[in-house]
Order: structure tokens, then C-alpha cells, then sequence
């Protein structure tokens, strides 16, 4: 039986042939034109109409402004938006359902945009004199703009740059509510169950491998993919890929031998000789990722061991749609050589991650608890200066010995050293008030 993980309707008014041509166009097979609604579907209803309208977790319905294959996509990518910002205050906590309270206040829509909660983190927030509510939301927008949201409101933003530690603050209100993390997790579990609903219909559709991939980079991310995997398919069959480069976060390593355990599960560990070779190649920066072939040699090298062993082998990954544009083109579903790999996560939030994380009990890399977006080497060019903050202010005892992070920190900080005052560090300004 052939599953779609997206499904399109082309609803009142709308070209059918032009919908078609749409998916044919910019989608290729992933996305299923249907008359009907899937309820084990991500539904998409595409209609001539005024107002946007999300119906359920897993329905929306969108509007076009014109009749063109443009507009048609333009269309499908903003219900997908929408579905990730389907969210509401109750007065106590958020709840992953626009009609079961409050709507947010200049939430704005954008597929690139994120929602996350913050609770341990919020150190940051307070070291930048910044006021807010406990475990405050936060939606991520373009240019490292974050509003910071207390109950409905949005009462600040966190600024981070691209480069150095360029994190500045803007207080807009003074008004805060408190988020009851447990609370959250309770009002969320039916909202849950139905996107696990999806998702388990989406791993049944991939048939009945002999052999389960999870590529595991200790992001919670994969620490969701691998839990679902040891769930769906039992602990006995799923095993992990850790790729070691040599200038990981030792918090990283650990943490990686604490999830087999928990998990009980093993994960492999391979290596790719990135410290070894960035005395010949240099630190890597963002526009020569020379590090990312040697990992990505180093994990296909293990899937064609195994696919040596295995004739039905399955990679899961935990590629989600925010985090990039080039993972939001991606299928949910890849037949590579040797094997099927396929992207459960793919439509998900960083919240609704969160919530499966603290629903079920997972532990997570404590790097996140500190403030990291994203996980990485320590000497990753992709880090933002939010991650480079976390990592001088934080980790700069367990990491100074090693090799290659001070020539890190020269380049990408500007050579900040231990006793240099907190005001050189970073930018913050919170001139901005208004009610």
C-alpha cells in the first residue's frame, strides 16, 4: 500500500490539471492529490477564498491569489506554515491546537519560522537583563530575531547575530505569564498521539525492512527518530550510526553512550578524520564545509557494510523542514544505493519535538539545556553566536585544552579571554518599550 505523508485537495473553485502540474513541477511523487481527507495525512485544502483557516492538527485550508502553479505551491508550503504554527494559550500553557484557546498576538507565518520553549536556557535571557515568564516560548524568524512570547503576548525579542557574540535584547512589555511545563505535556497528549498516528502509518508504508538505520548525531532530533524507530519496530532490530570527527563536544560523546544505555540499544560509532586533516585543509568555514564529505563518507562507508549483510535496509533521519531550505525540498522518502532512507520528522516543530521529548521521559543533550538551536563539532562554522556565547561562557574550562577550539575562538570571537568583561562580549540594548 502506497502512503502519502502529505495530501493536497484541490477544493472550491480551484484548476485540478493546474494542481497537478504543480505537484509534477516542484514536489515530483511526494505529495498525493486526493478528493477526500486522510486522517493519517498532513491535508492541505487549497480553495478560492478570503481567510486562511487551520481545522485541525492535521487540516488546513489556504487561499490563492492567483491561478498559477505559483501560487498553487505558494499555497501548500503556507499550509504547511500553518500546521507548524497550529498553537494557543489557555492561561496556564500552550497547547498545540489554535481553537483550544488564546490565539497568539503577531505571530507571524513563514515556513522558515520555528516555535521552541525555553526553561533551563533562559540564563541567557537573564544575563542580558531581559524580563520574562517561566519556560517562555520562542518563535525564530529571519536576521536571529526571536520574540519572546509570555502567555499570548510577545513581551521581547532576543536578537542573535551571525558573527562574534552579537546578542542584544529589546524589553517590549513588562507583563509576564508562567508556562507549566507539566501541564503542557497533558493538555498536548491527544494533539500528540495524532501526529504519532501519521507518523507510525508513515514507517508502516515503508514496509518491512530487514535492518532499522538511525543516523544519530545526539541532536534531539535523532533522539526522537531512534525512541520512534525502538518503538515501531523493537530495540533488537534498530541500530545507530555515530559519526566521531574527532572535535566533538565531549558532552556529545557521553551523552551518546547514555542514550545506548537507556535506550538499550547499540549505536555504532565510525570516525572521520576531520581533526586530522585541518592542518592541511584549514578550520572549515561556511562556504568550504570540507568536513561534511568526511562525515558523510564515513556513515556511507557503515551502510555499505551493513548493506552487504541486509538485502531491506531502511536509514531513518531527522531531517525537519525549519531548519533549512535545502531539507525542506527534500522527499520525505529517498531510495538511495543500497537502501531506502526516509524522514518521519520531516513536518514537525522544535516544539512538538520538545513535547515528545518531555512526554516520554527522554533525556537530552545537555547542551540544549544550556541554550544550543543546534548541534555540532566545537569548531562548526554553522554555529551561531548564540552557540559561541553558550560555548565561552559555559564550556570554555571543558574545552580550552583541546586541540584546535582557541583557534576557533580567535577567528569566529575575536579571541575572547577568560576575566575580559561581560559588556565586551556581547551587545544588548533595551530602549524599546511600548504597550
Amino acid at each position: 500500500m502506497k502512503y502519502w505523508l502529505f495530501n493536497v485537495i484541490a477544493g472550491k473553485g480551484i484548476n485540478r490539471s493546474l494542481v497537478v502540474e504543480t505537484l509534477r513541477r516542484f514536489y515530483g511523487k511526494w505529495m498525493h492529490l486526493s478528493n477526500n481527507i486522510n486522517p493519517y495525512s498532513y491535508n492541505i485544502i487549497i480553495e478560492e477564498c478570503n481567510r486562511h483557516e487551520i481545522r485541525d492538527v492535521n487540516i488546513v485550508r489556504t487561499c490563492i491569489e492567483r491561478m498559477n502553479i505559483y501560487s498553487i505551491r505558494q499555497s501548500i508550503e503556507y499550509g504547511r506554515a500553518l500546521l507548524r504554527h497550529n498553537i494557543s494559550w489557555n492561561g496556564q500553557t500552550y497547547i498545540l491546537d489554535i481553537s483550544k484557546g488564546e490565539q497568539l498576538a503577531d505571530l507571524d507565518i513563514h515556513p522558515a519560522y520555528d516555535l521552541f520553549i525555553w526553561s533551563k536556557e533562559t540564563w541567557i535571557l537573564k544575563n542580558i537583563g531581559l524580563k520574562y515568564g517561566e519556560n517562555p516560548l520562542l518563535h525564530k524568524r529571519f536576521g536571529g530575531e526571536h520574540y519572546i512570547y509570555s502567555g499570548d503576548i510577545p513581551i521581547a525579542k532576543l536578537i542573535i547575530g551571525d558573527e562574534d557574540l552579537n546578542i542584544h535584547g529589546i524589553q517590549m512589555r513588562d507583563r509576564t505569564f508562567n508556562n507549566n511545563i507539566e501541564l503542557f505535556i497533558e493538555y498536548n497528549k491527544d494533539i500528540l498521539s495524532k501526529h504519532l498516528s501519521i507518523t507510525r502509518h508513515f514507517l508502516e508504508s515503508l514496509g518491512e525492512p530487514d535492518i532499522v538505520i538511525v543516523s544519530f548525531s545526539g541532536g534531539k532530533d535523532s533522539l526522537v527518530t531512534l525512541d520512534l524507530a525502538v518503538k515501531h519496530y523493537g530495540s533488537e532490530m534498530v541500530k545507530g550510526i555515530y559519526v566521531d570527527t574527532g572535535v566533538d563536544f565531549p558532552i556529545t560523546s557521553r551523552y551518546i553512550d547514555n542514550v545506548s544505555e537507556r535506550l538499550n540499544v547499540e549505536i555504532y560509532r565510525v570516525y572521520a578524520p576531520v581533526k586530522e586533516n585541518i592542518s592541511r585543509y584549514g578550520l572549515p568555514t561556511r562556504r568550504n564545509r570540507w568536513c561534511t564529505l568526511l562525515k558523510t563518507a564515513a556513515f556511507k562507508k557503515k551502510i555499505r557494510e551493513i548493506t552487504d549483510r541486509y538485502r531491506r535496509v531502511l536509514v531513518i533521519v531527522g531531517d525537519r523542514d525549519v531548519e533549512s531550505e535545502a531539507r525542506a525540498r527534500k522527499p520525505p522518502v529517498r531510495r538511495r544505493r543500497g537502501y531506502l532512507e526516509a524522514a518521519p520528522l520531516k513536518q514537525w516543530p522544535t516544539i512538538l519535538v520538545q513535547l515528545y521529548v518531555w512526554a516520554n521521559r527522554l533525556e537530552i543533550n545537555p547542551l540544549y539545556n544550556l541554550g544550543f538551536y543546534r548541534l555540532g563539532c566545537y569548531i562548526c562554522p554553522a554555529l551561531t553566536s548564540l552557540e559561541k556565547y553558550v560555548m565561552v561562557e559555559k564550556l570554555r574550562e571543558e574545552l580550552e585544552d583541546k586541540e584546535w577550539f582557541n583557534e576557533f575562538v580567535k577567528r569566529e570571537i575575536g579571541g575572547i579571554i577568560r576575566g575580559e568583561r561581560k559588556e565586551d562580549r556581547y551587545s544588548y540594548s533595551r530602549n524599546t518599550r511600548y504597550r
